[in-house]
């Protein structure tokens, strides 16, 4: 195995503990850096190894393979980004960034610059975890009860990095990583995974005068019915141990962080039954924890893999979500968490844009991309800007939003990113109101107006009714709407889940009338046709009367659950924050099951290897590729997700193709 030339980036303890190990290796370290040249020349002088002042001098040091980033938690994004960029592999100190946006930007990063970037988590490297996830694999069953806490008592100022909120402190991020990342090890063990992500309930914790947290605690509940009791502190001390059970069997880990690294380099295991019986399992070896994690680093590096597969890049993704999900329960947030006022962009935007299929709708003066960004699935405003900022590169410039999603923050979202990025004129905002029970013409205005201050903007481009109110007349609706476009608050309006008979009803009275009809259609259209409605409410327009309708008239739809929710989906690598709309297997059947749209699945799949392209792609195609005018809304929660779909617009479906797709049994 090729020894590896190491950079360090921090002079602090956990660097120091890092060049101790390195000496164990075949890594050879040959430069140290740090804000002040005296650290690093003091450092040095210890491990023998070159000192520079200044981060930037070390990454760019071409005899680097790769580099340890040892700094605050606040810098590992912007330096982990520059050494990925300069395809120089990572190793970079848990928790690999400050919320999970971040580490979602450096996967990208990863991935895109073919280049190793591991979160150093070491404590799952090493061979005792191995065998705790050996042991719930083959002697536990679903589902699980889990205790895990990391809790010390440390007397240090405000202004120390593990509580200083400039600095990334709290004992979330800090050491609560630990204890939720075992749990989250644990279940997905049970469950024949690498991992499985809960929801958190019941937060609590104890804030000092930065509002940092310095002890807190969290219910995790698991998709499989597991549950776990978490907890990190700062401020007092346990003993920090593990117990995992399923009721007939306990697993119980004293030293589940560490390993043994300050007992000699050896550890046990207990495991009781409810008969009393007790099994001790030894652990033992030759290596300290750190050096097992260099060796395991260095292994992957020389075999050219970009992640571990015992800390993969969605697994760390992953555990930032929930880490997110913690922090946020208990209003700890940190400047990086608020996209309006981040030092350094998550996404840059100083590139130029690619480009995406461009088409015009009658009443908007600008082109519009083919695939259209949904707002409802977004964190913070940090995730939101990154996301939308990473839409807009890729060409796209059209986006969904709606006065109830997010409880207006998705409005609030998408114009702070607009008027941030001076992007009003070049961007399509559709947004929708009047949602049930709130489906009343006197309704539409009061609910546009606060749509457009929360965006602070005078118009929208496309403005539709979210649902439909049947015992209104269509006039009434039709009347009010035009109201609003004469007075330039709105471009275009249209209809969202409105039945064909309501929809032609309203055009033929626009047209009657000398009146503004609906333009746009924002119903549900798929490849796999709703048999129940997802909610009530709502309508699709993929039955054949309403396909002809729309070819005839050449209406332009913008269809949500374009890809059916994930129907088509094979596997799905990662996953987003836990939403109240989130689809599950109870809804996949009532609402997507049917013998016509297995067999539709199935020829998407067919498809879908013939054209060496994903089946969640070919699904979006389908929807691409009608005879009338087609705006596919998509809702994804990361860079990945939307990449994915953006490339359904390169896929050209034959007339053959798609009649074939869509054949019923």
């Amino acid at each position: 195995m090729k020894p590896i030339q190491w950079g360090i980036l921090g002079t602090g303890s956990i660097a120091k503990a890092f060049a101790d190990a390195l000496q164990e290796t075949d890594g050879e370290l040959i430069a140290v850096a740090s804000n002040k040249a005296s650290r690093a020349k003091e450092f040095s002088a210890t491990y023998n190894c070159l000192p520079l002042e200044g981060y930037e001098n070390l990454i760019s040091l071409s005899e680097l393979d790769a580099i340890y980033v040892a700094t605050p938690h606040t810098s590992h994004f912007e330096l982990t980004a520059e050494c990925l960029r300069l395809k120089k592999a990572v190793l970079c100190e848990k928790p690999m960034t400050i919320n999970a946006t971040e580490t979602m930007a450096l996967i990208d990063l990863s991935r895109k610059n073919n280049t190793l970037l591991m979160e150093a988590f070491m404590y799952k490297i090493h061979p005792q975890t191995q065998k705790i996830m050996q042991v719930v694999r083959d002697k536990l069953k679903s589902p699980l009860n889990i205790k895990a806490e990391f809790c010390f008592s440390v007397d240090v100022p405000e202004t120390h990095r593990l509580v200083n909120r400039e600095l990334g402190g709290g004992s979330i991020l800090d050491i609560g990583c630990y204890p939720l990342s075992i749990a989250r090890h644990a279940v997905g063990a049970v469950n024949g995974k690498n991992f499985m992500n809960p929801i958190l309930k019941n937060c609590k914790g104890e804030l000092n005068s930065q509002k940092i947290d310095l002890n807190a605690s969290s219910q995790l509940q698991f998709e499989d019915g597991s549950r776990a009791e978490i907890r990190s502190a700062t401020n007092l001390s346990t003993e920090s141990d593990v117990e995992i059970t399923d009721g007939c069997t306990t697993l119980i880990i004293n030293q589940p962080w560490h390993c043994g690294e300050f007992t000699e380099r050896k550890s046990q295991l207990i495991i009781k039954d409810n008969t009393g019986h007790e099994e001790i399992i030894d652990i033992s070896t030759d290596k300290g924890i750190y050096a097992l994690q260099i060796d395991h680093f260095s292994k992957h590096y020389n075999d050219q893999n970009i992640e571990s597969p015992l800390i993969p890049h969605n697994d760390s993704h992953g555990n930032m979500i929930s880490l997110d999900s913690w922090r946020r329960e208990l209003k700890v947030v940190y400047d990086e968490d608020r996209g309006e006022s981040r030092r350094v962009s998550i996404f840059p935007m100083s590139e130029q844009r690619e480009k995406l299929p461009l088409l015009r709708i009658p009443g908007i003066e600008k082109n519009l991309s083919r695939v259209v960004f949904g707002c409802d699935n977004q964190s913070d405003t940090n995730h939101a800007f990154a996301m939308f900022d990473h839409y807009y590169m890729k060409g796209g410039n059209v986006f969904d939003t709606a006065y109830i999603y997010n409880d207006g923050k998705s409005d609030f979202y998408l114009g702070s990113w607009i008027k941030s990025r001076g992007l009003r004129e070049e961007v399509v905002v559709l947004g929708k109101g009047a949602h049930t029970p709130d489906c009343l013409p006197e309704k539409i205005r009061p609910q546009l107006e606060e749509t457009l201050s929360r965006m602070s903007s005078s118009y929208l481009d496309i403005y539709c009714l979210h649902r439909d109110n049947e015992s209104i007349p269509v006039e009434n609706f039709i009347d009010t709407l035009n109201d609003l476009k004469d007075e330039g608050l709105i471009k275009v309006f249209g209809a969202s889940n409105w039945s064909l008979n309501r929809f032609k009803e309203a055009n033929d009275y626009a047209a009657t009338s000398g009146k503004e009809p609906f333009t746009v259609l924002s119903n549900n259209f798929s490849l796999a046709h709703m048999n129940n409605p997802v909610w009530p409410g709502c309508f699709s327009c993929s039955e054949e009367n309403f396909v002809e309708y729309l070819r005839k008239n050449q209406v332009a739809i913008f269809p949500w659950s374009s890809q059916a929710r994930g129907f088509f989906l094979d596997t799905q690598e990662f996953t987003g924050l836990a939403h109240v709309a989130d689809p599950n297997l109870d809804e996949q059947e009532r609402v997507w099951g049917s013998r016509d749209n297995l067999e539709r699945r199935k020829r998407c799949f067919e498809l879908a290897l013939k054209k060496s392209v994903d089946p969640i792609q070919m699904a979006l195609a389908f929807v691409l590729n009608q005879e009338f005018p087609s705006f596919p809304l998509i809702g994804p929660r990361n860079f990945f997700e939307t990449e994915s779909s953006l490339q359904a617009t390169t896929i050209n479906l034959s007339r053959e193709e798609m009649a074939w797709l869509n054949l019923k049994i």
